[in-house]
């Protein structure tokens, strides 16, 4: 029996399937979710997903390895790019105020095939994300207790040698995991004003950070005798950029959040913008004080913050930066869950 092959109208009919669009209702604003973030609550939570395991991981590695004191340009470009992101985001969020963020979008702009590649890209970088996140916190706790914890996790429980795992089962990272899940399982406004406390806190030890770094500022560490302000040269600002772009990948939850504004029309371009903003600043300002601080070739990139502040003689600068972090990426895990 011969293979009976499907009619021009049978393939046409599929590809119209594949390429449908979601229709909306009438009113937009209707939802079953609660509409209760207001413009700041929106901001610090998009805050909250780009300051922190970024600030205090990822300037120091950019520096150290990568641009050299030019991770301040690095930073620059990547939030201007962010930004022309941000705003094709924050267009859509106000047009279309449900929950989905990149999938919603694709799915009533394109079509349902590209929204289903979407979705899922989507799952994979809140997973990728919230695991990395996780995995930094769980770090920088163990290296404040000498690496206790991964040592008897290691010895009473296992450790292999996988290249794409971690060597030990890490229990403290899934466990915060767990509780960021737990806690925002009891609805958007609690969530929200836990968001504001770490966020507060966080911007506090950033003020601090900026504060006493300047004044342990030496303009020598830019100087030609550790290499200039450039070592890597104009390819070291570009390739640093590219990797200072994964800082800001979490101003999407703003945009995800707008089925829950009061007025996501408004609220949202305004708190994409600001938090966009206040990001960039802060990456700025904070990258510019590490590399003054030590000189840009001596930094740890696993706690570069801290170390320097130890590194200058004063300890406890050191543990309240640490302290900082470790808010800072609880605050990270707590919106990118």
């Amino acid at each position: 029996m011969g293979s009976r092959l499907p009619s021009a109208a049978t393939l046409v009919r599929f590809c119209q399937k594949l390429n449908r669009v979601k229709t909306l209702e009438d009113d937009l604003m209707e939802t079953s979710l609660k509409r209760c973030l207001s413009t700041i609550d929106l901001t610090l939570l998009g805050v909250g997903g780009m300051v922190g395991s970024g600030l205090y991981v990822l300037t120091g590695t950019v520096a150290k390895e990568i641009a050299g004191p030019a991770v301040i340009i690095s930073f620059l470009i990547a939030g201007v790019a962010s930004l022309l992101a941000a705003l094709c985001y924050a267009e859509f969020g106000a047009r279309v105020p449900k929950t989905g963020s990149a999938y919603m979008f694709t799915y009533v702009s394109v079509g349902e095939i590209w929204a289903f590649l979407i979705g899922w890209n989507v799952i994979l970088e809140y997973m990728i994300g919230g695991a990395a996140v996780a995995r930094a916190w769980s770090g920088y706790l163990d290296s404040m207790f000498d690496h206790k914890i991964k040592n008897y996790t290691e010895t009473h429980v296992g450790s292999w040698n996988v290249q794409f795992l971690a060597h030990y089962p890490d229990f403290l990272a899934a466990g915060i995991l767990l509780v960021a899940t737990a806690f925002i399982s009891f609805g958007v406004r609690v969530s929200s004003w836990l968001n504001h406390i770490f966020a507060g806190i966080s911007m506090g030890i950033i003020l601090f950070i900026l504060i006493f770094g300047f004044i342990l500022a030496e303009p020598k560490n830019w100087g030609p005798e550790n290499g200039g302000f450039a070592p890597f040269g104009f390819s070291g600002i570009m390739s640093g950029t590219a990797t200072c772009f994964y800082a800001f990948v979490g101003f999407d939850v703003i945009a995800a959040s707008s089925e829950e504004a009061k007025n996501p029309q408004k609220a949202v371009p305004i708190a994409t913008a600001v938090s966009l903003g206040l990001a960039t600043a802060a990456y700025f300002l904070v990258s510019t004080v590490l590399t003054l601080m030590v000189p840009w070739n001596t930094l740890v990139p696993d706690s570069a913050l801290s170390d320097a502040f130890y590194r200058r003689g004063y300890s406890w600068a050191g543990f309240i930066v640490a302290a900082g972090s470790i808010c800072g990426r609880f605050n990270n895990i707590f919106c990118l869950t």
